[in-house]
């Protein structure tokens, strides 16, 4: 069927352009037939100084010389002087064909100024000369001769005054012909070398515009970086095709900058950024972030073509450069063609490789087909590969509007389904509860089972590992099956790590889910510890393993998990912590006397919690180091909330209190202290959830070997 399809579209395809190749062939039979006299086997040239005006350059008419092919390709390289001034003369006869008709002269891209006269007669400008030098740009030059100015049946003498600036060139199309054909020829090619690509630049500037603002709405999302790329390649390709519209948008150009500036700021400038913004948008994409190393190599190769394009004196030196600058845009994605090979070969992300490349299509083929018309020289024809990068940047929007439409939908689909999960979650997981204690006796029996495999599974609550006093409190809410979990790993007596973690719900659904998540957490920090991962990576695999083995039970957890690395000869351990949607640790310094939550220096990086497929997460690590007699204090959210009959929490800040005022007691008589505490506020009030707390105090390495 897939192939069936393919074959249609191809189908359907074909027939369009058959369509629209007959109907230009129609229309061709229609249009009047025009003659053409070419005269570019008769053109010749003269360099004369600045100051030489029309009558000067009549004077030494004899001393032209013919402008031989290929010399028209590159007319500053005829030259002797680079600051003088190139006169064309082409002499005719009025063909019988254009007899008693209005004719004109056309040219098309001579892309420098030029200034015609026709026997001796003053025509039209185009640019300018130095010292105010500008180009005409990309339209076409064509010139209109009034009847009362011509000789109808001798000789009639064009001299043109030519400034060929940096890419003076001048095609072999060059003829004499009826006014009518020559202003329709001259404004097609002007169409589509100039106002077809000031049209692109407008398009370019307004999608710049909307991906900024799309950017700086969504900029707390760690993907959306790719949305501002694709705005700065938008921005910085408007800047580039500047150039190529200029002419027709003259009054934007102050007259004191000069023709070089303009070079310099528009196509090597803008060249240079867009390729740069490109490259990063091809990273973002792909979902790659540039390390440091590589944004400050990345910026160097920016910098490098820019100085030195700026610095260059004048427009030889500027051609002379043109490779190296153009090789130094094209190592600037460099940097994406290994990320492209690496994912083109991961199946997981093959489709982003695959957008890309397809995307680009369109510029090889234009860039194809432009090599292709230099080669066989076709005049007169537009630069395909502005086209076909036009195109590129249209599929990129297609492309990010298709993903942005389906992440927004996502998004609320998954927010709602997330709203009627909270809202029910406590009803339904009560009812369940009720309907559960009122079950048989084997369902009784059921609980209890569960229950003392849950228990079984835990380790101790009191351990002993050289450097750490750490003690545990864990209590069910019905004193059977909780949905709290703790858990530390360890080799021989070094403490490794530690999580906390709380799965929603309660009973044996949420018991049943800690005995699920304790094998994969246990089983991702190892692995992880071996292979070196941080913590957030290790956090980030344990929350799409859980989300596979699960299935469809509908629940998640929050979570900390701990790193702690082995300590250094002054007693000092390195900590690193990753959060997922749990409440902030407590850390206390004991050499400042200071109390903090341990939470990420941006807390808007930090978002996100376990098992919620489609859920967009967060994990960043946070390291710290700590001595001797540093306390960490992790809870679930059954110990802060819970409530007195005044409907008051037991909060951080009690918690805080009993550190700051026994801090040098041991983990044992804190934790003791802490729920005793806790017990006195709520007054045997019945508990609403799990509670469980874990109090870690640093102590001197070198006394548990003493011990020993």
């Amino acid at each position: 069927m897939k192939k069936f399809f393919k074959i249609l579209k191809l189908l359907m395809i074909f027939v369009f352009l058959s369509v629209v190749f007959l109907i230009i062939n129609k229309s061709k039979e229609h249009r009047p037939k025009y003659f053409k006299q070419n005269v570019f086997s008769s053109i010749e040239y003269l360099e004369t100084p600045l100051h030489y005006s029309i009558i000067d350059v009549e004077k030494q008419s004899s001393d032209f010389s013919k402008l031989e092919y290929p010399n028209n390709k590159n007319l500053t390289k005829l030259l002797k002087n680079p600051k003088n001034l190139l006169w064309l003369k082409i002499e005719f006869e009025i063909p019988q064909e254009l007899k008693d008709k209005d004719i004109g002269l056309f040219i098309g891209r001579l892309r420098s100024s030029a200034m015609l006269f026709i026997n001796r007669k003053f025509v039209r400008k185009y640019g300018a000369t130095p010292p105010a030098e500008m180009t005409s740009g990309y339209v076409a030059q064509y010139y209109m001769f009034e009847k009362n100015g011509l000789n109808p049946t001798g000789i009639n003498t064009i001299y043109i005054q030519v400034w060929p600036g940096p890419m003076g060139a001048i095609s072999k199309n060059v003829y004499i012909g009826e006014q009518a054909e020559i202003f329709r020829h001259a404004e097609r090619l002007s169409y589509f070398n100039s106002k077809f690509i000031l049209t692109f630049a407008g398009l370019s500037i307004l999608i710049s515009f909307l991906y900024f603002v799309l950017y700086f709405v969504l900029r707390k999302h760690k993907e959306i970086r790719k949305y501002l790329f694709y705005a700065l390649t938008n921005f910085y390709t408007a800047h580039f095709l500047l150039y190529f519209f200029l002419t027709e948008m003259s009054w934007i150009k102050p007259p004191f900058i000069s023709y070089l500036t303009v070079l310099k700021f528009s196509l090597c400038y803008g060249a240079f950024t867009t390729a740069y913004f490109a490259s990063s948008f091809i990273s973002s994409y792909l979902g790659y972030d540039a390390s440091k190393k590589e944004i400050i190599i990345r910026l160097v190769l920016l910098a490098i073509p820019t100085i030195l394009s700026f610095i260059l004196p004048n427009e030889s030196a500027f051609i002379k450069y043109m490779p190296f600058l153009i090789m130094l845009v094209v190592v600037q994605f460099g940097f994406c063609i290994p990320r492209i090979f690496k994912d083109l070969l991961n199946k997981e992300k093959r489709g982003n490789v695959i957008h890309i490349l397809q995307a680009f299509l369109p510029l090889y083929v234009t860039l194809a087909v432009d090599v292709i018309v230099r080669i066989i020289e076709i005049d007169d024809t537009p630069i395909f590969t502005l086209y076909g990068w036009q195109v590129t940047i249209y599929i990129f929007l297609w492309q990010l509007l298709k993903q942005f439409g389906e992440m927004y939908i996502h998004n609320t689909t998954l927010k709602s389904q997330l709203e009627s999960f909270n809202t029910n979650l406590e009803s339904v997981v009560a009812l369940r509860t009720k309907e559960l204690s009122d079950a048989n006796y084997v369902l009784s029996r059921g609980l209890e089972s569960v229950s003392h495999v849950q228990k079984n599974f835990l380790p101790p609550e009191k351990n002993i590992f050289r450097g750490w006093d750490v003690s545990i409190f864990y209590q069910p809410l019905d004193n059977n099956v909780s949905g709290d979990l703790y858990d530390y790993y360890f080799t021989d007596t070094t403490l490794d790590g530690l999580g906390i973690f709380d799965v929603s719900g309660h009973g044996i659904p949420a018991g049943l889910m800690t005995i699920l998540a304790k094998g994969i957490i246990s089983q991702h920090f190892l692995n992880g510890l071996a292979q070196e991962e941080s913590i957030s990576e290790i956090l980030e695999e344990i929350n799409n393993t859980y989300i596979k083995e699960k299935v469809n039970v509908e629940n998640y957890i929050t979570g900390l998990l701990f790193h702690f690395s082995d300590f250094n000869k002054n007693g000092v351990c390195s900590v690193e912590v990753a959060n997922a949607g749990h409440p902030y640790p407590i850390l206390y310094n004991a050499e400042k006397g200071t109390f903090t939550e341990i939470k990420h220096e941006n807390p808007d990086e930090q978002y996100g919690i376990i098992g919620v497929e489609g859920l967009e997460v967060s994990f960043p690590p946070v390291s710290f180091r700590m001595g001797k007699d540093d306390i960490i204090i992790c809870f679930t959210d059954g110990l802060t909330e819970a409530t007195n009959s005044e409907g008051e929490d037991f909060s951080k800040d009690r918690i805080i209190s009993i550190i700051k005022e026994n801090k040098n007691a041991t983990a044992d008589e804190l934790t003791e202290r802490i729920i005793s505490a806790y017990k006195d506020f709520t007054q045997n009030k019945p508990a609403f959830d799990d509670t469980t707390l874990i109090v870690l105090k640093r102590t001197d390495p070198k006394d548990y070997i003493e011990e020993i």
